[in-house]
């Protein structure tokens, strides 16, 4: 298939990738679940990395409500934090609302890498073949905001400051990933925004030139894109057209040079 996209030069600091050590984002994860049977209950806890000094977060997480059906929140561990951060009203539409702060403003909260800070528990009601992303997104009222303690007069880490590692239900099926998502390693891969509706640009640094492929695959593996180019070292982007995507769901964009390898995943909306 012929896909839509074109390299963007420069990069446009403004979509954030610059201004934080990719390193040392703050970086939310969600699992992926495969071979879901259908009617079982499924559990995705939210992991965390890079959760240091944090004094508030509020987000939503949106998911198809046809395939799986929001049970409940338990395994809190963020100070303070119950049931009542979480606003249930829109779960019937695939949308749940989450806001924390802390009183700890001096120091806020830290956790060590890995830690989850909730879990979500869902009913599959889709059948076989059918599969949903749960995706870190923003909705009026509610935007994606991270403060971090001392930033009071900055404002808060936005959804394009945040690495995000979107969540996925597949019922009698498996995604094939081809490489589990480590923020912590390898090459540094972003993709903003996402979920994305439009176009969305991938950006990635290089600190020397390199071989570069980058190769865009659906949620089975199968390969939907393939680019190689010759980078110098330095910032790069890549932007890719929401309408030459098959359908709307969930994808996977990996990059490799000759001693690296890094896989984003992408949602279109």
């Amino acid at each position: 298939m012929s896909l839509s996209s074109r390299w963007v030069w420069p990069i446009v600091f403004a979509i954030g990738v610059s201004t934080l050590n990719a390193q040392k984002k703050v970086t939310f994860i969600l699992p992926i679940v495969n071979n879901v049977t259908p009617g079982s209950v499924v559990n995705m806890p939210l992991e965390v990395v890079n959760f240091d000094s944090i004094v508030g977060v509020q987000f939503v997480l949106q998911w198809d409500p046809e395939v799986i059906n929001y049970l409940s929140v338990l395994n809190f561990n963020l100070p303070g934090l119950t049931v009542d951060n979480f606003n249930t009203n829109e779960v019937d539409k695939g949308v749940l609302r989450f806001s924390w702060n802390t009183a700890n403003v001096k120091v806020g909260v830290s956790l060590p890498d890995s830690s989850s800070i909730f879990l979500v528990k869902f009913s599959a009601k889709g059948q076989n073949g059918q599969g949903t992303p749960v995706v870190f997104t923003e909705i009026p009222p509610t935007a994606f905001e991270v403060t971090k303690a001392g930033a009071t007069n900055a404002s808060p880490l936005g959804i394009e400051d945040c690495v995000l590692y979107h969540g996925y239900v597949a019922i009698g099926f498996a995604v094939n990933t081809k490489e589990e998502p480590t923020p912590c390693g390898g090459i540094s891969l972003s993709v903003s925004p996402n979920p994305f509706s439009d176009r969305a640009t991938a950006t990635f640094e290089l600190s020397s030139a390199e071989e570069v492929q980058l190769v865009l695959t659906d949620a089975a593996g199968c390969t939907l894109k393939a680019w190689h180019y010759s980078l110098p070292a330095g910032w790069h982007g890549i932007e890719i057209a929401a309408t030459q995507l098959p359908k709307r769901g969930f994808y996977f964009l990996s990059l490799r040079t000759k001693t690296q390898a890094s896989i984003q995943s992408l949602v279109r909306l």
